[in-house]
């Protein structure tokens, strides 16, 4: 069912950057490529290149560079015009820290029908990549409990390449756990303990802004405004006022082959002074970006250590992969939870649970604040894949994360 809190009045804008035309005047565009050591070979990656010259706002280009293996490659430039994505695998000995130079040939075809692409649902937002469903992310307040838990602000359902679902919502054993959601036990302003966001308590995410800023044949990224309330955080007049801003940034990219990236980026900005978050007030400190997996059969959870036996709790790795079978047939998938490396700690800490729970702890117990001017950035990307790690070489999608992070 729907549900929506009496108290919050939800304003949402939902929109979409249009592509800009009259590009096929610039019919050439030259873009520049770090290619660092330690960038991992034969693995085909996300790429983000710089535009040259003028700005060519979500032109899809056709490029073709020897380091990016035989063929074309498809090419698109992110809304701002001055950097662009593709899909390529490096050849052997191309990573050696050198930067090339790519010219790239403007399509007047650009695939935003075809393409991927956020769409406008009941509720929230589809992803779509071609034909197939990738995820959706969640606008408006929901409970499937009657009221008890209310969400809003995550994804659900994420779904393998095979079309089978990978998450949980409103899961029987944690029914405040949702999908892909981030999360916290503590919210404090000043001495005042504003809500529990982690189970959904005196708390409400208003999402007051979803963009669709770019879509095309590599990538498409949706973009969200989100402010935090609580019914013990009001005005003279009695109205919630907003405790923090949440700016989000998710980024879906083409499958390619058995495996697809979706980055996440998460800015989190004080709008009151004294504000702070926190984990649970436990060793395991529950606390930040969480992925709340359907426990598929057969199911296994590798770290950096190799594979688990056992859950772990506070457990120091920059990836974690969890795989099995969770489709009606026999066919394994799975998916990889990277960490960035700007992370606020660095390898996180994680809370890796057989019954579906997957968490990247930050801070854990002892709550941190959020400042007005600095915003707390968390990012992340997940790594949807055909059979286990070793097809999706986790750890060598961790080393690319790290060596050529995401340019804001």
């Amino acid at each position: 069912m729907s549900h929506r809190a009496p108290w919050v009045s939800v304003l949402v804008t939902v929109s979409v950057l249009c592509l800009v035309d009259g590009l096929a005047a610039a019919d050439r565009v030259v873009l520049s490529i770090d290619l660092p050591r330690g960038l991992p070979t034969g693995l085909r990656i996300p790429l983000q290149a710089r535009v040259e010259g003028a700005a060519t706002p979500g032109a899809v280009l056709v490029a073709r560079h020897e380091a990016l293996g035989e063929g074309n490659v498809v090419v698109q430039c992110q809304s701002d015009g001055r950097a662009a994505w593709l899909l390529a695998a490096i050849g052997k000995g191309q990573a050696d820290g050198k930067r090339i130079r790519v010219t790239g040939v403007v399509k007047t075809d650009r695939g935003g029908e075809t393409g991927v692409r956020f769409v406008a649902a009941p509720g929230g937002m589809e992803c779509r990549d071609g034909d197939r469903k990738v995820m959706f992310y969640h606008r408006e307040p929901r409970s499937l409990d009657n009221g008890t838990h209310v969400a809003a602000n995550y994804f659900h359902p994420l779904y393998g390449l095979g079309g089978e679902v990978l998450t949980q919502d409103f899961p029987k054993d944690h029914p405040h756990h949702h999908g892909i959601f981030w999360a916290w036990h503590q919210l404090l302003v000043g001495k005042v303990r504003a809500g529990d966001p982690w189970v959904n308590k005196d708390f409400l995410p208003v999402v007051r802004e979803v963009v669709v800023a770019e879509l095309g044949p590599v990538f498409a990224t949706l973009s969200t405004r989100v402010e935090w309330t609580s019914k013990h955080i009001v005005d003279r007049n009695g109205r919630q006022r907003p405790i923090v801003e949440e700016k989000g940034r998710f980024r879906v990219f083409h499958s390619v082959g058995d495996v697809r990236h979706i980055d996440f980026r998460i800015r989190l900005t004080a709008l009151l002074d004294e504000v702070k978050i926190g984990g649970s007030e436990n060793v395991k400190g529950y606390s930040g970006f969480t992925v709340r997996v359907k426990p598929p059969r057969q199911m296994a959870i590798h770290d950096r250590r190799g594979l688990l036996k056992q859950d772990a709790v506070g457990s120091q790795s920059p990836w974690a992969d969890i795989s099995g079978r969770f489709g009606d047939g026999e066919a394994v998938s799975g998916l990889s939870i990277l960490c960035d490396k700007r992370l606020p700690e660095f390898p996180p800490k994680w809370l890796l649970r057989y019954y579906g729970m997957q968490n990247v702890a930050y801070p854990g117990r002892e709550a941190v604040p959020l400042q007005r001017n600095r915003p707390l950035v968390l990012r992340h990307r997940l790594v949807i894949h055909k059979g286990d790690r070793s097809v999706a070489r986790s750890s060598d999608q961790q080393a690319a994360f790290e060596v050529s992070p995401v340019r804001d």
